[in-house]
Formats: structure tokens, C-alpha cells, sequence
């Protein structure tokens, strides 16, 4: 017991490496223990391995021990590993299994211990701040506090206020907020425990970013991050994983303890309300590109997808990124994979084609197949078609809220992103599947009109060359994009270049013709026609 005892004050403290070692030792002592202290050393290690982040290993743990200890008639410490249990399955996002859980535990039969009383409140809060019920999740967690004061348990009481302070956050309660977070620190301090002051820094972090304090949230991101680095910290309790997923994009976007903010996200699965397509360090899972060409990256490494075999997984992919890669019907999809046989062999092609594909991922939560319906998960998937339209539909949002075009800054860092990411037309080299032709012509479309905003800003601040340049850098990615050129000669003429503007159809009338073996549209050809008798005029003058 007393081994016991010291195991979990060094997880109180944060040290880990002094917990595992007094785990050791009580592992090696395991026959000597009386039969009701067996299980003992599973609590220890279940709670190590919570504070370590790995909780799949925690919840192996106590499911077994509660197996063996249900066998040989020993409950003793049943309640301890149903927490663990249930705080493991929180942390991973499995509510309705910690809700069993806690269910097990509420109802076990045995009267509840004032401190498991406590842990029922805590556990209750936890799911209702998850549930967003803000009221149930403040009566819940001022009821945890107060038992975890009464029972005199300082390590508990410091969770229990951390927990409470993020629901006033949500409350809009400041002052309740600071208070509670005071009162977190000043017990982390007194104990001397670095985990427990990871989780007051990092609940202060969130207060502060919630609060519009970008400065003080960096702070206290970097003060945190760096406990958590040097501890071997993750996913603290009582955590929202998407309150601690915008702490990440803030670090990441600052560059703040980069390796484990990446850390936290991958072990967590942590996913922002809003996708962080443009997070350049964002450890994506997975990353689809599409633009110039096609390719699927598993973390930094592609994902070979063999076109050998039944079924015919990457276009499947392909096709489903062109239909917008949300909520596709699966008879769209069907229907574009297999347009000229009956319906119901094209839908058994589709669940076979599915069914490989994830096989192919190794990961069957990155298709979401529901209702008849197939989503990219964006959770796990980054796919430059998605950053793209972020990044052009925030340029339009800006242009609403004031004259964008007239922000030099914001138009050359606009223009830089948006050419960084379209790197050429939408799946150039596939076959002509119309789902392909259709997404392309739709993004070319897009690309002008916005490139036609950025050039005037460009000509009406007196800076042709710039707005020249724009277009000259999109048909280095797109060379046969017509419709371009044609904007890129009008934009000389309005410089008084009318020399470039000819040079721009010849080198259009080149890659048509080695390309394409065709010749520039009748409306280019006449748009060519009139520079050209507007030159020989202003000549003859």
C-alpha cells in the first residue's frame, strides 16, 4: 500500500519516471501482496498511463484488472479503475462508452466513498461541458469542488476548479473564471507538481484566447508546452480536445514548442471547429494534392495506391474530391465510376471499391459513409482543393468588409498563397471523367475572377508590371488556360504595351498548337485582331 501510495504522489507531482519506477517495484512484489491488494499496481498503472497520454494502453489496463478482480470476487478498487475507464474514453472522444462507465459506477451496488462522489461529479461535468450543457456542467462541477475541498483532497480540488473555470468560460463568466484559476495555480504551487501546473497554465491559455488576449495566450501556450515537453505531459482531464486543438493552431501558427503542439494533435486527434488548411505545420494525418497532379500523402510519405486488383480505389478518391468530397451521394459516385452498366452492379462496384480503398488507408475513419452519403473526414484529410476555397473565400470576405484591392500588403500575401497552392489545373493528366472537367473549368473560373480583382488593385495603385505579373505567373501553372491570356492582353494594352499583349498570343497560339494541336478561339483571334490594327495605327501616326 505504501508503494502504492507513492506511486500515485509522484503522478500527483507530474514525475513521471519516479512513478514508473515505484510501478516497477510493486510489480515485482505482486506475490508477496495479500489478494486484496493485487490489483493495486493496476491503478497505479492505469493512471501513469492516463497522465502519459496513452490511454487506449490505461483502458486495457483497467478493463483488465476489473476482469480479474471480478473473477476472484476482489472489488476493493473497482470504482478507481472505472474512472480510469471512463476518463480513458473521454480523452479519446468516447462519450457514450464513458457515460456506461460512469453508469457502472453509480450503480455498483456498493455505497459510493466521499472522494468516488467527488470523481461522479467531476465525471458528470466533464461529459456535460463535451454536451455543451453549460448549467448542468456548472452545477456538476461546483459539486465535485466542494466534495473535493470537504474530503481535504488538494490534488483533486485543483482539477475540479480548473474544470469549473473552463465552464465559466463558456458561461462568459470572467471573474468566476480568474478566481477559479487562482485558486487552481495556488494549490499547483503548494504541491510543487508540474502536471498540475500544466494543467492550470494551459486552462489559463484558453481563458486568455477566449478573452482575445492573443499575447498573454502565447504566454502561457509556451510555459505549458515547455512542462509538457520536459514531463512527457499530454491531454490533461476535463479538457474540450477542441479547446486544446486552437491552442495548437496558435502555437503552431506562432511557432510556439512547434514538436509538441504537432504531439498533441497526433496523439490526440485534436481537430479545431474549423479545419486548419492554411496551419502550414498542422500534422495532417493525411494530405490529398490535386492541383498539377494527383497525390495522396500519408503523414510525409506517399501513399502508393495500386490501380492492380478489384474495384478501383484512387479514382474513387479522385471522383470524390471533384464532387466537393462532402456528403456525395453514393449513386453520384457510382453512376461516374460506372456509367454504362445497371444501377445495382455499379453500387456493388462502389461498396467493393470503398471497402478496398480504406483497406489501402489503413484507416476507416478518414471516409465517413452515412446515410447513403461519402465524406472526406476533415479532421484527418488536408486537400488542397479545400485550402484553396478558404483561402479565396476569406479574400471575399475581406472584400465585403472593406476595398481589399486597395491593401497592398494583402494582395501580394493573397496572391502568394493562392499561386503556392494552385501549382497547376485540377487533375491535368486523368482521363476525361466529367467530374474532372467540370471541378476544373469551375476553379479556372474562380482563379480569374479573383486574379482580375488583384490585377486592378494592382493597375489602379499605378503598378501595371504587378498586375501583369499575376497572370504571368498563373500560366506558368496553367498554360492552356485560353481565357488567361486573353485577360493578360488586355492587361498590357491598358499599360500601353501593346507589343507584350501580342507576344502573350503567340505564346498562347505555341502551347495550343504543341499541346493541343488547335488553334486560340474565335474570341482571342478577334481580341489579337484589334491589338494588332490598334498597333499598326498608332504606327502610321
Amino acid at each position: 500500500e505504501l508503494a502504492r501510495v507513492r506511486t500515485l504522489a509522484a503522478l500527483a507531482r507530474g514525475d513521471l519516471t519516479a512513478a514508473d519506477t515505484t510501478l516497477a517495484g510493486l510489480r515485482g512484489d505482486a506475490a508477496e501482496v495479500p489478494s486484496s491488494m493485487a490489483l493495486a499496481p493496476a491503478v497505479a498503472e492505469g493512471l501513469l498511463r492516463l497522465v502519459a497520454g496513452a490511454y487506449a494502453d490505461a483502458l486495457s489496463v483497467a478493463q483488465n484488472a476489473l476482469a480479474a478482480g471480478g473473477s476472484e470476487g476482489i472489488h476493493t478498487y473497482d470504482s478507481w479503475l472505472l474512472v480510469i475507464g471512463a476518463v480513458a474514453k473521454l480523452c479519446s472522444g468516447d462519450r457514450s462508452e464513458a457515460r456506461r462507465a460512469l453508469q457502472r459506477l453509480e450503480g455498483g451496488g456498493t455505497r459510493l466513498r466521499r472522494g468516488d462522489r467527488a470523481c461522479v461529479h467531476y465525471l458528470r461535468a466533464w461529459l456535460a461541458v463535451l454536451d455543451g450543457d453549460i448549467a448542468d456542467a456548472q452545477r456538476e462541477a461546483k459539486m465535485a469542488l466542494a466534495v473535493a475541498i470537504e474530503t481535504g483532497i488538494p490534488w483533486f480540488e485543483c482539477l475540479a476548479r480548473i474544470v469549473l473555470a473552463q465552464v465559466q468560460m463558456g458561461a462568459a463568466d470572467r471573474r468566476g473564471v480568474e478566481a477559479q484559476l487562482r485558486g487552481a495555480e495556488a494549490i499547483a504551487e503548494r504541491l510543487r507538481s508540474p502536471w498540475l501546473s500544466y494543467a492550470a497554465q494551459l486552462a489559463a491559455s484558453e481563458a486568455a484566447r477566449s478573452a482575445g488576449d492573443r499575447h498573454g495566450a502565447l504566454a502561457g501556450i509556451r510555459a505549458a508546452f515547455q512542462q509538457g515537453q520536459e514531463y512527457g505531459f499530454r491531454q490533461p482531464p476535463g479538457w474540450q480536445p477542441r479547446a486544446l486543438a486552437e491552442l495548437c493552431v496558435l502555437a503552431l501558427d506562432e511557432e510556439v514548442e512547434p514538436d509538441f503542439a504537432r504531439a498533441l494533435v497526433r496523439d490526440g486527434r485534436l481537430a479545431p471547429d474549423t479545419p486548419p488548411l492554411r496551419v502550414s505545420r498542422w500534422p495532417w494525418p493525411f494530405r490529398i494534392r490535386t492541383f498539377g497532379g494527383f497525390e495522396c500523402l500519408r503523414g510525409d510519405s506517399p501513399l502508393e495506391l495500386s490501380a492492380k486488383g478489384p474495384g478501383r480505389p484512387m479514382e474513387l478518391l479522385k471522383v470524390l474530391v471533384a464532387l466537393g468530397s462532402h456528403n456525395v451521394r453514393a449513386e453520384a459516385l457510382a453512376d461516374a465510376l460506372w456509367p454504362h452498366v445497371e444501377a445495382d452492379y455499379a453500387y456493388k462496384s462502389f461498396t467493393a471499391t470503398l471497402h478496398r480503398l480504406r483497406r489501402m488507408l489503413e484507416d476507416d475513419d478518414v471516409l465517413v459513409l452515412r446515410d447513403g452519403r461519402l465524406t472526406l473526414n476533415k479532421a484527418l484529410v488536408w486537400v488542397d482543393t479545400w485550402a484553396l476555397e478558404q483561402q479565396l473565400d476569406d479574400f471575399d470576405a475581406k472584400l465585403r468588409g472593406m476595398d481589399a484591392c486597395a491593401d497592398e500588403t494583402l494582395r501580394r500575401e493573397s496572391t502568394e498563397e493562392v499561386l503556392a497552392l494552385y501549382r497547376g489545373p485540377f487533375l491535368p493528366d486523368e482521363s476525361e471523367q466529367p467530374s474532372y472537367i467540370a471541378c476544373r473549368e469551375q476553379f479556372r473560373a474562380r482563379l480569374l475572377r479573383y486574379l482580375a480583382r488583384i490585377a486592378r488593385g494592382w493597375e489602379e495603385a499605378d503598378a501595371p508590371e504587378a498586375a501583369a505579373d499575376c497572370y504571368l505567373r498563373f500560366i506558368e501553372a496553367d498554360e492552356l488556360c485560353e481565357p488567361a491570356y486573353r485577360q493578360l492582353m488586355l492587361c498590357f494594352q491598358r499599360s500601353g504595351a501593346p507589343l507584350e499583349a501580342l507576344s502573350a498570343y503567340e505564346r498562347l497560339r505555341t502551347a495550343l498548337s504543341t499541346r493541343l494541336k488547335s488553334m486560340p478561339s474565335a474570341e482571342t483571334q478577334s481580341l489579337y485582331a484589334s491589338l494588332k490594327s490598334a498597333g499598326a495605327s498608332a504606327a502610321s501616326r
